[in-house]
């Protein structure tokens, strides 16, 4: 009966923190969640704590928020306060997304003052944050809808 006791005092703590544990993991697709949530909100302090400090960010094409911008506040002063100055009114509305193993696809609706387009954004969950992200953006309706 001792030894009961012990493997239960032993063994108890440690699945305990075990479930602990997975009731605070954030899953990807949720974490991507949070992440379109904070950028909409334009809360860039919140966004970036979803983020790891060598976030790889990826915008392909020529245009002003184009390039692989690496850091969260790279990110901020490349690409969000860039945005608006030429898509005023922008605005992802996710179309759908799916989780393969650490990538997350989400395929979005991209509207702003004269867009309409869609995208598809793929990012990478390296230890619970994002670590990567690289848009395929329909970069000529994008160029044709910029206001300069």
């Amino acid at each position: 009966m001792k030894k009961f006791y012990l493997l239960t005092a032993l063994f108890l703590p440690l699945s305990l923190m075990a479930y602990h544990h997975e009731v605070n993991e954030t899953s990807p697709k949720e974490l991507v969640s949070q992440a379109y949530e904070t950028f909409a909100a334009g809360d860039s302090t919140a966004w970036a704590k979803l983020h790891t400090a060598d976030l790889s960010f990826t915008i392909f094409g020529d245009l002003p928020q184009s390039g692989i911008k690496i850091g969260t506040d790279a990110v901020i002063t490349g690409v969000f306060e860039v945005i608006p100055k030429y898509w005023p009114k922008f605005q992802l509305s996710p179309i759908s997304t799916v989780v393969s193993g650490n990538q997350v696809f989400v395929h979005n609706k991209m509207t702003a003052d004269n867009l309409d387009s869609e995208t598809m954004h793929v990012f990478t969950i390296r230890d619970g944050k994002i670590s990567s992200f690289t848009a395929f953006e329909d970069t000529d309706s994008m160029r044709k809808a910029m206001v300069e």
